[in-house]
């Protein structure tokens, strides 16, 4: 049963990390990123 819940509890906490990295919302890495790339193009564009 121990074993279940560290398994159950390490899937969701790689669902959170998942999400907050490549997630659609506004203040995950890949949109943060994105907006940084696309600000250093009009920097240099």
């Amino acid at each position: 049963m121990k074993q279940l819940v560290i398994i159950i509890g390490t899937t969701l906490l790689g669902c959170i990390i998942f999400e907050m990295m490549a997630g659609s919302s506004p203040d995950s890495l890949r949109s943060v990123s994105a907006a940084a790339i696309e600000r250093a193009l009009d920097m240099y564009v």
